[in-house]
């Protein structure tokens, strides 16, 4: 062979050589990123799926809903895949760290409702796994009334009563309407949680009247979604009214020939007796009689307390805030509040009639006429005995 074909084979044989190696190189390169794109996506693979909490499990009609995840999110891909049942337009509010997503609703979640929140991401390296989170929150229902006073089921309330509505949680997120009929001048007080309510007439109800009560609530602040929600109903019969038996001009003073009670049953130091079922007021004063007055005392359900009792305190023209009347010449004579006083009388001038007199008509006090209540209250004093009987 010459030397020069042997020049020549060896250069080919080199030529192959190199087209060996790197055909080897390319495809181990080639091998290697194959090896590394599966390794990726096992890792990937094996970790545990996006999952999600809501933090209670009842929300007010107005507030956020907390949506955390158990790690950081793309906000994008989840609200991509965000949605909730029934249907409820939502604000979404996404904290810095991206793992927790707040809903508020445009105007108000509706009372009672459950709701159902479903998230679809893809997942993994070439987000080709799908996972799906389903969460449900329930909306409270509409505040309820568990009492009134006085109840619906009382067949006769008094004419001068007010009603009070105890609900069974704060209704501040919540419009309440109470309508009455027939509607009379009303007015509300609330506490301050606005559990009870205190609806009171201006003047006095109508004797022998059914009112009918209804209560209804909307979320407050927001667009209604339909008619206000009624949540109580009921009915209320006031009294009768009372017969009133044709009286002297004078029944303020009861006649000497009409005296029951002559003989004092203390006889030291001034005294005062009521004879409740004779509707009787006497002075004595070191076991003589002064005088002796018709009055008017706790009706049935109301009645004025029998026992032994003394003046507590004197005032010339009390108000009861209770009943929205002045008490002139007024003597309390119990620590509950009861007291001797004239025939009441309203803000606008109106004086309860001494037709009354000799009645059991009032709400546990004594009332007296015109006349006697200026005379007993200037002779009595504080610490004065007042014996109370049948």
């Amino acid at each position: 062979m010459s030397e020069l074909v042997a020049a020549q084979i060896k250069k080919q044989s080199k030529f192959w050589t190199f087209f060996a190696k790197a055909f080897l190189f390319v495809a181990l390169i080639f091998f290697s990123g194959s090896m590394a794109a599966f390794g990726a996506q096992f890792v990937f693979s094996s970790q545990d799926p996006l999952s999600a909490k809501i933090t209670k499990e009842e929300f007010g009609p107005r507030e956020r809903v907390a949506i955390i995840f158990d790690k950081k999110v793309d906000p994008s891909q989840v609200e991509e895949g965000f949605s909730i049942s029934p249907d409820a337009k939502l604000k979404l509010f996404w904290t810095e760290d991206n793992q927790e997503l707040d809903l508020k609703p445009d105007s108000h979640f509706q009372p009672g409702e459950k709701y159902s929140v479903r998230i679809k991401t893809k997942e993994g390296v070439f987000r080709n796994r799908e996972n799906e989170i389903n969460l449900s929150f329930q909306i409270e229902n509409y505040p309820k009334v568990f009492k009134t006073e006085p109840g619906k089921e009382n067949a006769s309330i008094s004419i001068s009563s007010d009603f009070k509505i105890f609900f069974d949680k704060p209704t501040s997120d919540y419009d309440i309407n109470f309508v009455i009929e027939p509607f009379d001048s009303f007015s509300f007080e609330a506490n301050d949680k606005k559990t009870e309510f205190r609806i009171y007439p201006k003047d006095k109800l109508r004797y022998e009247t059914e009112y009918k009560m209804k209560i209804t609530a909307n979320v407050a602040g927001g667009e209604s979604s339909g008619s206000p929600e009624e949540i109580f109903s009921g009915i209320f019969q006031t009294e009768k009214k009372p017969l009133v038996a044709p009286v002297r001009s004078n029944s303020a003073i009861i006649p000497e020939d009409q005296v029951v009670d002559h003989d004092a049953k203390i006889n030291d130091g001034k005294y005062i007796d009521i004879n409740l079922s004779k509707q009787h007021f006497s002075t004595f004063e070191n076991g003589q009689r002064l005088g002796t007055y018709r009055i008017s005392t706790g009706k049935r359900g109301m009645a004025t307390p029998t026992g032994n009792f003394k003046i507590l305190g004197k005032r010339g023209r009390a108000w009861s805030n209770k009943y929205k009347l002045f008490m002139p010449y007024f003597m309390q004579f119990t620590g509950a509040g009861h007291g001797i006083h004239e025939l009441p009388e309203w803000p606008g001038g109106y004086k309860e009639g001494a037709a009354h007199l000799g009645i059991p008509v009032s709400h546990g006090c004594v009332r007296l006429g015109i006349g006697p209540a200026a005379s007993v209250y200037a002779w009595a004093d504080i610490g004065t005995p007042v014996v109370v009987h049948y």
